[in-house]
């Protein structure tokens, strides 16, 4: 019940974050790299999954009504849900798969904001995008009903997607960051799927995300 209200409250407020001038910006970026199955709010044209994930991602988080989460220290949905909704939209799946991939992608993001924080944002990263793409690819894993294996895969895969400075707060790239953290859940979920090989340390080992961020 609960991660239904945040897919209602996510789109509440994706609907008028479509109208701010950033997400014509993202959108007239992406759209001439590939059309695909998957809706953009406020738009006819559809998407392919990645695309269509990093303009929702930022429409969702544009206008910082999107929900909070502690133990990341991060804006969980405006990332989960794009990424999801799209992946859901392209491959055929549920509402309740939807659901179910939420709560995952919620854990894990939980998970790993309990392991890097307080130090992590201390330092001046942005969860929503660091933290944010490991929780989207945990979501995009259990969407794809990947083994336990490739989701490993999948997240150390994640980690080479996981950037992004607080020194962007208060321009237009601060909501960009969930939409490039919603789209690289599903590019390292796809990647992973695809046999694309990762290191196993890539979390905690000497040069891992624990350790160097």
């Amino acid at each position: 019940d609960w991660a239904h209200r945040e897919f209602i409250d996510t789109v509440a407020v994706m609907v008028p974050g479509a109208l701010e001038p950033v997400a014509t910006k993202v959108f007239d970026t992406v759209a001439p790299w590939g059309a695909g199955p998957c809706s953009v709010f406020g738009r006819e044209d559809r998407l392919a999954a990645p695309w269509a994930a990093l303009v929702n991602g930022t429409i969702a988080h544009v206008l910082d009504f999107d929900d909070n989460f502690d133990p990341p220290k991060a804006h969980p949905s405006a990332v989960l849900c794009p990424a999801i909704m799209a992946l859901a939209e392209q491959e055929g799946h549920s509402g309740a798969k939807a659901i179910d991939a939420y709560i995952v992608g919620l854990q894990i993001l939980g998970r790993i904001g309990q392991g890097l924080n307080p130090t992590h944002r201390n330092r001046g990263w942005h969860a929503t995008a660091t933290i944010g793409v490991m929780g989207a690819t945990a979501a995009c894993a259990r969407l794809m009903q990947l083994d336990a294996e490739t989701c490993a895969r999948a997240l150390s895969i994640a980690t080479s997607m996981s950037s992004g400075f607080m020194s962007q707060f208060g321009t237009e790239m601060k909501p960009v960051h969930a939409g490039l953290a919603a789209k690289g859940g599903i590019m390292a979920a796809s990647l992973a799927r695809a046999g694309v090989t990762a290191g196993r340390e890539t979390l905690d080992g000497r040069t891992g995300m624990n350790r160097l961020m």
